[in-house]
């Protein structure tokens, strides 16, 4: 068996795809957004496939960049020879998944950084597309975990958040999807405040054993001080062979998770290096970072209760996944059969 597995996804009929046809309109009114039309742009134009790398391990990755050093480095150059110059915002015209039809997604310079003396665009959180106004990374969630995990309508989801746009998408095209947001002590966990968010802490669900087909966490792990508790929980809630598909800051290049901060015993917070806050919708001042993880980060997983943690490497220029390979992960439940 190859250490690599790489798939061309082109799920036609996947459940997110064919919905997206009917339900556009409904969602463009639930964001207050202008309305789109329901049905994609008739085009001559082949429908792309995602290649998602699927990588278990540093060993393996280190490989993958070696087999794919030539292609890596012509996509870093695609991707620096489209910059503009003396431009504040520009196009680029690619697939939207969701909308089953070729975009121009909009780019600007918010949030850009200089690679090699060159102001770069953030890739991963533009590219919006301006007919479901998803950006980059919220394109990829979507498709990605519809290509992988494959729900259906009556799939039992909870996600980590309830005021983003990803969770809206979620819940019009699964209705039995949960979201939450932490509240920290101002409800009682479990429960809503009067705009009807519900309170979760991701260490203590409030969730029955076994109760869910799909997790989804975004960018949440890094925050927690005790995450491995927060996967043991979801590993809790998660049906045997339900999955567990998130994203957190992660560096390749590393073996090892790199501790930023930790919590005493006394409650205090020590930084083991400059404190790093991220945007968060329900806190101006951003949420601190403890963690950054690297590959050591699979096998807590699998320690925990999981199987086949893995990582799924990504980019497309037809669908507009730029900014180098993005990365997300899935793991999925151990059942009582399987081997610890």
């Amino acid at each position: 068996m190859p250490y690599i597995r790489t798939r061309g996804c082109r799920r036609q009929h996947g459940l997110l795809a064919h919905e997206a046809f009917m339900m556009l309109g409904r969602i463009s009114r639930m964001l207050e957004k202008p309305r789109i039309l329901l049905k994609a742009k008739l085009t001559k134009r082949l429908v792309p496939t995602l290649t998602i790398s699927e990588i278990r391990c540093y060993e393996d990755y280190t490989r993958h960049v070696q087999n794919c050093r030539e292609n890596i480095l012509a996509n870093r150059l695609f991707e620096k020879n489209l910059v503009p110059d003396n431009c504040t915002e520009f196009t680029f015209n690619g697939y939207c998944y969701l909308c089953r039809t070729y975009v121009d997604f909009l780019v600007n310079f918010a949030y850009s950084y200089e690679v090699d003396g060159v102001l770069t665009p953030n890739w991963r959180e533009h590219l919006a597309c301006p007919r479901c106004h998803l950006n980059n990374r919220m394109r990829a969630v979507l498709q990605i975990f519809d290509q992988v995990c494959q729900p259906n309508r009556k799939s039992r989801i909870y996600t980590a958040e309830q005021m983003t746009d990803v969770y809206r998408f979620l819940k019009l095209w699964f209705p039995y999807t949960l979201g939450s947001e932490y509240l920290g002590n101002s409800v009682d966990h479990g429960t809503c405040d009067s705009k009807g968010i519900r309170n979760e802490d991701l260490t203590q669900l409030s969730f029955a054993n076994n109760q869910f087909d799909y997790i989804l966490t975004l960018d949440v792990f890094e925050h927690i001080p005790n995450y491995q508790r927060a996967l043991a929980e979801c590993c809790r809630c998660l049906r045997p062979d339900g999955m567990l598909f998130f994203s957190v800051p992660f560096n390749e290049k590393a073996e090892k998770n790199i501790a930023r901060a930790y919590v005493a015993d006394n409650g205090e917070v020590i930084h083991l290096l400059p404190p790093e806050y991220h945007g968060d919708l329900l806190c101006p001042e951003g949420c601190l970072c403890f963690n950054v993880f690297g590959w050591e980060i699979l096998n807590e997983i699998n320690a925990i209760g999981f199987k086949d943690a893995k990582a799924l490497f990504y980019w497309s220029r037809e669908l507009g996944y730029l900014g180098g390979e993005q990365v997300l992960f899935v793991a999925t439940k151990r059942t009582q059969h399987d081997k610890a």
